[in-house]
């Protein structure tokens, strides 16, 4: 954590500055008569500390996604006690933060700290909304996960608090599957057989299959990729690659087991069935970890099974973070935030709270040891992490129709050959 002289006299005069230029309402610490004392004051504490020193006066804006109310309130309350800033909570879900901030931060009102995921950061550096995690990046790069390092850092510059990360595998329903064994998709595709009665809305399997973020497991499992050159090269696209049309195929099939317009299942169709015990196997997200050890039935988790040939699915992973605003009028107080929210020991409290899991590496021992939780933390060991690129909105904006053609009976190859040309035309022209 501890950090060369020259970076603290520079967080000063950040400071100073972005005091100076502010012209937000919010908080009583922007009165510039006196602000070139503070910075003078709190430059000399650093350099006699080598501490970050919160400005004075600081108080804090959060925004963060509903779901973790119960792990941001606590962690709020708990960094008010250390260092005397209140926090207020604002629900705010990571996917709305880049439009948000945009508007909300020249106006002042803007949360000082906020949450991303992959492919959020490159909007955020480029609209110039967020500041480097410089004072605590060393910490950072000891307790994270190297993926969750990379979603965190855009053009060699990190950004981010690597907080969380989330990926899909299969949900069952202990009461349902009974002793069965599911080895291969093989195993599935046949209990599906077996346990579907669809004019009772009974089926053995279900997944949201419009949604790419959830078939890329077929694709990747057979060596398909999104970007090359480990996600980062846009003039490699491998989604119409000889492993993803081979992923497609199999996707197609399943439709013998799931007799359904993939438009008809959303998310909240399938999470209905689901609770009400009418599906037996559901392919969702680490996210669901705290909603579905709510449910009246034994929940369990299982790792992707092979798919026909031997190969793995591999699911989608991504990362949450949190980012300091760049129009904070206390950005060391939102520095010293961000750190103390994404510490290893509170990313375990999170986990305890939430379920979510964990971005920092070798936490196994200190996570919760129920199913749905330890089997999330292995299926994220046999991931394919999302790309933090910009140009990655192209591949949901094709891929999923691409998918609903193939799903309807179009040909997997000339299905996906469409959407990666189409995904080129947008990033030349994005260009």
């Amino acid at each position: 954590m501890k950090k060369k002289l020259a970076l603290l006299a520079l967080s000063a005069v950040m400071t100073l500055m972005i005091a100076a230029c502010s012209t937000g309402t919010r908080g009583s610490g922007g009165d510039s008569s006196t602000s070139d004392d503070s910075a003078e004051t709190q430059g000399s504490q650093q350099a006699a500390t080598d501490e970050l020193v919160p400005e004075p006066g600081a108080e804090l804006l959060f925004w963060t996604y509903d779901d973790q109310n119960s792990f941001a309130e606590h962690a709020a309350s708990e960094f008010e006690k250390q260092y005397g800033i209140p926090v207020t909570i604002e629900n705010v879900a990571y996917w709305d933060s880049v439009a948000r901030m945009s508007t909300d931060g020249p106006a002042g009102t803007g949360a000082d700290v906020f949450g991303l995921q992959n492919e959020g950061i490159v909007q955020a550096v480029k609209a110039g909304l967020v500041l480097p995690n410089d004072y605590f990046e060393e910490d950072t790069r000891a307790v994270n996960r190297d993926e969750a390092l990379a979603a965190a850092t855009y053009d060699g510059i990190m950004y981010g608090y690597p907080w969380n990360v989330y990926t899909t595998s299969l949900y069952y329903n202990k009461e349902l599957i009974g002793d069965a064994k599911f080895e291969t998709w093989d195993d599935i595709i046949s209990f599906s057989k077996q346990f579907n009665d669809p004019a009772n809305n009974k089926f053995g399997f279900m997944f949201q299959g419009n949604v790419g973020f959830f078939d890329l497991a077929f694709m990747t499992g057979y060596g398909g990729y999104i970007f090359g050159n480990g996600e980062t090269d846009t003039s490699d696209i491998g989604l119409n690659n000889e492993g993803s049309v081979k992923g497609m195929e199999f996707f197609q099939s399943l439709k013998e087991i799931l007799p359904m317009n993939l438009a008809d299942i959303t998310g909240d169709v399938k999470t209905g069935l689901w609770q009400q015990g009418k599906v037996a196997i559901n392919l969702d997200g680490s996210w669901a970890i705290g909603s579905n050890g709510e449910l009246p039935f034994e929940v369990g988790v299982m790792p992707m099974p092979k798919l026909p040939g031997g190969e793995t699915a591999k699911p989608l992973a991504g990362y949450t973070s949190y980012f300091v605003s760049s129009y904070s009028k206390y950005p060391n107080a939102a520095k010293l935030f961000a750190h103390f929210i994404t510490t290893k020991e509170m990313q375990i409290k999170n986990n305890e709270l939430t379920g979510a899991i964990p971005a920092a590496k070798d936490v196994e021992s200190d996570i919760r040891k129920d199913e749905m939780t330890q089997g999330f933390y292995k299926q994220i060991n046999d991931s394919h992490r999302v790309p933090n690129l910009l140009e990655t909105q192209y591949v949901w904006q094709y891929l999923d129709p691409a998918v609903v053609e193939i799903w309807n009976g179009s040909d997997p190859k000339a299905a996906l050959d469409q959407a990666v040309a189409n995904i080129r035309d947008s990033i030349a022209n994005h260009q």
